[in-house]
């Protein structure tokens, strides 16, 4: 084999960047990192009573599986401003299959011996405020909207402190500049899940509500929306405004520069539009975003703390550069 083949025993784990910021009730003195300390401490104590604190981000919906999530990992570290954590995501209403070692045969899996579960690890810097997290991308697993609404419930519901959680997702192209420079769209590509268009904003599902209709008649594991209006790269533009297309890409720029947690909804997302300097841009969402990639071996286990060894000092540098 060349040594410039490529290691197939080998993948590449990406973890993104965001801010976490609590808004405390009135009344309350703590401040947004005081809030997110003592969220860890209530879950630190839920874990030495051998408990955790599950959530069910699917409890107000009418139809569709439960989504319930508890976190596994909340551990301080020592003389530092970081925490290491992991939360996981309960694989509820499947019809699951387990393969035993010594044979070929699949066999039911026994509920009673335990749940199914998908992990996603993070990690808090705190030294500044808003704390910085650095979440691993699992397709399967728990994503941002999960741990803002996970946190979100505790601060709000159980501890009565704070009376919202935001997330700022940290990207290439800033969204606000995308936002201001945009003047005409030329096409917009967009991939995503049937299955979480209930989750979105009204003012989201609106733009999408035909093909959530489509989604529902013939159920299928993707929708892809794709419209164009003129070519990119065109020497000869329209001068006319794609006035109802502008209205819907800032629409959708805004809530997610407004509420990160709706990136999780889309697979792909973009853009391509004309600035107000007359060039041609483009703006993508999954590929814009702030990034730490760690290659493991493919079927590798680690733990939180091996994980966190692994994106630590790239984690540290981001941190450096964001001060600066």
């Amino acid at each position: 084999m060349s040594d410039n083949a490529p290691n197939t025993n080998k993948h590449i784990i990406r973890f993104y960047l965001h801010t976490l910021k609590f808004t405390p009730f009135s009344g309350i003195q703590d401040n947004s990192n005081d809030i997110l300390i003592k969220l860890i401490t209530f879950l630190n104590k839920e874990r030495l009573e051998n408990k955790a604190y599950l959530v069910d981000k699917n409890k107000n919906r009418k139809d569709g599986d439960k989504r319930e999530l508890f976190m596994n990992v909340t551990y301080r570290i020592p003389k530092t401003k970081k925490i290491r954590c992991s939360i996981a995501l309960l694989r509820a209403g499947k019809n699951l299959m387990v393969k035993p070692l010594d044979t070929y045969e699949l066999v039911p899996f026994n509920k009673a011996t335990g749940s199914i579960a998908e992990v996603t690890n993070f990690f808090i810097d705190y030294s500044r405020s808003p704390a910085v997290m650095c979440v691993e991308y699992n397709h399967d697993g728990p994503r941002l909207s999960d741990i803002e609404y996970y946190f979100r419930n505790i601060a709000n519901e159980m501890l009565r402190l704070a009376k919202a959680t935001t997330t700022t997702t940290f990207m290439d192209v800033p969204i606000d500049k995308t936002i201001e420079e945009l003047h005409n769209v030329l096409n917009f590509e967009i991939k995503l899940k049937p299955a979480n268009i209930p989750q979105m904003d009204d003012d989201i599902k609106g733009y999408i509500t035909e093909f959530a209709n489509l989604g529902q008649k013939l159920k299928p594991n993707f929708i892809r929306i794709e419209a164009m209006f003129q070519t990119p790269g065109a020497k000869v533009k329209s001068a006319e405004l794609n006035k109802a297309a502008n209205t819907m890409a800032t629409a959708l720029l805004d809530k997610f520069r407004k509420k990160p947690y709706h990136i999780d909804h889309f697979e792909e997302f973009e853009l391509k539009y004309v600035n107000k300097e007359g060039e041609d841009a483009t703006f993508n969402l999954m590929k814009g975003k702030k990034e730490i990639q760690v290659e493991i071996e493919s079927g590798a286990h680690l733990t939180s703390k091996e994980w966190f060894e692994k994106i630590e000092s790239d984690f540290d540098e981001f941190m450096k550069r964001f001060e600066s």
